[in-house]
């Protein structure tokens, strides 16, 4: 099985590497639960999760851009 992520191969039944996982977790620890449980789908982010894997982002730029859109 790949990440659904970055697509790199992983053994975790949620789909999502080690890697990526962690990244996530930092990302909704720093939105917050309350945001984070208004969210329907967060596949949406997936790419960006993927450019923080890869160095193009930094977590906190996840973070300001879900929050903007809560905003919004």
């Amino acid at each position: 099985m790949n990440c659904d992520i970055c697509g790199q191969p992983t053994m975790n039944k949620k789909g999502i590497c080690d890697r990526c996982g962690r990244i996530m977790d930092k990302v909704i620890r720093d939105v917050g639960s309350d945001v984070w449980e208004k969210i329907d789908d967060c596949k949406y982010i997936y790419p960006m999760i993927k450019r923080v894997a890869e160095g193009d982002l930094r977590t906190q730029d996840v973070v300001n851009a879900l929050l903007k859109g809560e905003m919004d």
